[in-house]
């Protein structure tokens, strides 16, 4: 009988599950297969939010994908044990054995090596299985040496230590593969450091094929001309052929001339870029890029990133005597907040520099947008941005998107912002020969820079700073103009399903201020000082009144007033100490009744009646549950006759009855008190907004004066 396959793998010390002893398909499914869930609902949930399934390794060529056992539902871990037992523990390995890697390319170089006179010799497979064992251990030792913080970790010490010490003890007791690599710790770190500067040549003994002594010399010139032409220093081709020719003397090697160096510089182009011309340029000159298509639809991707705005303005300021002075070469900087469905501006913010403050003023500017665009906000899907301040912004990164992508670091092709920032400033700027645009960046070429004399003699029209402001919002409202509606049909396709709305809640967590106080709530409501001014704040949900006793502290947007964010706190004498966050609720600004009735409006009627339904509804909560409470005391006392004497204390009726149609009574008499209670403020009602106008005047007008005439 065939062994059932065992679907439970480790992966990183987490044991995780064979995705395909879970799912079904249509038309086939794996012969073990549990068949507990459809693919395409699985993969749903795996992207969820808020379903606990976790996924912890993709499929691969060879690798199944795994769902971590733990994430799983406890039905599913049970139906799993059930068929194919409890799961065995992972052997633990050492750190060094859990970083080996067998080196295939370092089997394909020696299985290609090839030496003797006429270089037609190979390798015995035993030594090419021996060498490529120790290109692998020694890629391992690499490794290890350079996560040393981590290594160190594992081997539990606490103080310093000798790390090649280390090294060689973990290599010598090494057995899973059989390697014959030095067993002291300085052979090792020579053997490492040799393998690190020759590669796998390095490993081949040298009965296996070196080179004779003119070819390692001319392998020897090659190195020193390449490094030549590898120096930061930029050498030209003469100085590189009289520093090599100072060397050739030395060692009786034949001298070159500048041609040599010209032939040599373009063969070896690629191998010294860097060293000319930095890792950056190498990165967007040399390495392959990645092509990347837009977003198919809007929200799904937002970039962000500050461009020094190409417009001048004046500002006149003070200096240390007192004295008056005007300089005209200030430049704002634009915080934008781009999706490049469409290059839809969808948020920014302006300010003197790029700063933390100005960059969650663009997000929050984005945010309130999407409430303009489509009546609720919006989360988009993924936020790029660059990792100016990183560590300071990434928690509103991360509550603003579901997924936060920073960019490769120094990889600007990554952002296509900066792109958009070039032609936006030609569009709107350049090419409406704005008087005060001052010419692209100043790293560009010089044909492509303005007149700056021209600039001198006109720099006395130039607009102040709030109408430098004007110019970027109009040219940024020109470029929505031709965008929006597009943007808003393709958000309004857009499943239903997928659209992450942001909530008040979290909006005010990202972006609210505090008070630094704290506040207790009363019959009136929360009254925080805000900017120095009094305000009132209350909530329809009758849940808040009861924890009348907790202290509030209060998140607001300096922007709109209307809504604040209050979560339980700890305080001393007022002042906010720490946040406990057990509680949270989203208070309104209280309507404010006038006390004149000349004042009043018709609004003010509707507001009133809300307050009286409120209440109204609190009274019957509070009558329903006495009359709850009464009714489990009478089950407590007729169960236990001794309790009389105490039942005439606690529960009497309206007539000092204590079992005679009881409940009857109770509830009769609660409901008197309700109605009593719902005739006195319909009767307060009554006066309507008309009716009492109508009152004012007649008692402000004497009509029987006018009668007499």
């Amino acid at each position: 009988m065939a062994q059932l396959e065992i679907p439970f793998e480790y992966q990183n010390e987490t044991l995780g599950v064979k995705l395909k002893f879970l799912v079904s398909d249509e038309n086939k499914a794996h012969k073990e297969s549990l068949c507990l869930i459809r693919y395409n609902a699985l993969y749903k949930r795996l992207k969820s939010d808020t379903c606990c399934e976790r996924e912890l390794r993709r499929a691969s060529l060879g690798f199944d994908a795994l769902i971590e056992f733990n994430s799983l539902v406890q039905e599913w871990r049970d139906a799993l044990v059930f068929k194919f037992g409890k799961p065995k523990e992972e052997i633990k390995q050492s750190f060094f054995a859990k970083h080996y890697l067998s080196d295939r390319k370092a089997f394909d170089f020696f299985c290609a090596h090839r030496f003797g006179d006429d270089d037609n010799k190979k390798l015995d497979p035993e030594v090419i299985e021996l060498y490529t064992y120790n290109a692998s251990v020694l890629n391992t030792v690499i490794t290890v040496k350079n996560n040393r913080k981590a290594y160190v970790r594992a081997l539990g010490t606490t103080g310093s230590i000798d790390i090649w010490e280390s090294l060689s003890n973990d290599v010598n007791s090494y057995q899973d593969v059989k390697h014959d690599l030095p067993t002291t710790k300085d052979s090792l770190r020579r053997k490492v450091t040799r393998y690190i500067n020759e590669g796998y040549l390095s490993v081949i003994s040298g009965k296996y094929g070196k080179k004779n002594a003119a070819k390692v010399k001319e392998k020897e010139q090659l190195a020193l001309l390449e490094e030549l032409l590898n120096k930061h220093q930029n050498l030209n081709n003469e100085q590189i052929s009289d520093l090599y020719n100072t060397v050739a003397k030395n060692l009786k090697w034949k001298t070159i001339e500048v041609g040599v160096v010209a032939l040599k510089r373009k063969e070896f182009d690629l191998f010294v870029f860097a060293g000319q011309h930095g890792e950056t340029n190498l990165m967007h000159q040399k390495h392959m890029q990645i092509k990347r298509s837009k977003p198919s639809a809007a929200m799904l991707y937002w970039t962000m990133d500050g461009w020094d705005a190409e417009l001048l303005y004046q500002t006149t300021t003070l200096d240390k005597n007192g004295n008056s002075v005007t300089t005209y070469t200030n430049r704002l900087n634009v915080v934008m907040v781009l999706d490049p469905f469409n290059n839809y501006i969808i948020g920014y913010a302006i300010g003197t520099n790029e700063s933390p403050a100005l960059i969650r003023q663009a997000l929050k500017n984005a945010l309130n947008h999407t409430k303009e665009l489509f009546g609720t906000r919006f989360k988009p899907y993924q936020l790029q941005t660059d990792h100016y301040q990183k560590k300071n912004l990434q928690p509103t990164y991360e509550a603003v998107a579901r997924y936060f992508t920073p960019a490769k670091v120094k990889n600007s092709k990554a952002k296509v912002i900066e792109n958009f920032f070039d032609k936006f400033n030609e569009r709107n700027f350049q090419a409406t020969l704005t008087p005060n645009w001052s010419g692209h960046n100043v790293t560009s070429k010089t044909e492509n820079q303005v007149n700056g004399d021209f600039l001198t003699k006109i720099r006395h029209s130039f607009p102040d700073e709030k109408g430098c402001i004007r110019q970027i919002e109009m040219a940024i409202e020109n470029e929505r103009a031709s965008r929006v509606e597009a943007y808003v049909q393709s958000f309004i396709e857009f499943p239903q399903e997928d659209k992450m709305e942001m909530t008040i809640n979290n909006f005010l967590r990202a972006f609210g201020a505090v008070t630094g106080f704290t506040n207790k709530f009363d019959g009136s409501g929360l009254t925080p000082k805000i900017n120095g001014i009094e305000r009132y704040y209350d909530t329809f949900d009758l849940t808040f009144r009861k924890h009348m006793h907790e202290d509030w502290m209060i998140r607001y947007d300096p922007d709109n007033l209307s809504e604040i964010l209050v979560s339980n706190a700890e305080s001393s004498n007022g002042k906010f100490k720490k946040e406990l966050g057990t509680l949270e609720f989203i208070l309104t600004e209280k309507h404010i009744q006038p006390m004149a009735l000349y004042d009043q409006e018709k609004t003010d009627s509707s507001q009133r009646q809300l307050v009286y339904d409120y209440n109204k509804r609190m009274n019957e909560e509070i009558i329903n549950r006495s009359i709850t409470r009464h009714e489990t005391l009478e089950g407590l006392f007729d169960g236990n006759p001794q309790l009389d004497t105490l039942r005439k204390f606690m529960i009497p009726d309206s007539k000092g009855q204590h079992k005679d149609q009881k409940s009857a009574q109770r509830i009769q008499s609660a409901q008197k008190i309700l109605i009593s209670q719902e005739k006195k403020q319909h009767k307060e009602q009554e006066a309507t907004w008309s009716d009492s106008q109508d009152q004012y005047l007649k008692q402000k007008v004497n009509l029987s004066k006018y009668l007499e005439l």
